[in-house]
């Protein structure tokens, strides 16, 4: 099987302009990128769960 070559790009708009930005510098928008991930890697509907100090 021959490897895909994908390249992602993670976008946001700030002020009605795209600016692109790395996820994983930004911790919101790198859970909902692993989120994502999990919904298309395994066909199923996931949820973010938030870690609750105790």
């Amino acid at each position: 099987m021959e490897k895909s070559k994908y390249k992602f790009n993670h976008f946001i708009l700030i002020d009605g302009e795209r600016k692109q930005i790395d996820p994983s510098k930004v911790e919101v928008i790198s859970e909902q990128c692993k989120l994502l991930w999990a919904n298309l890697a395994t066909g199923k509907e996931h949820i973010l769960i938030n870690k609750v100090a105790q």
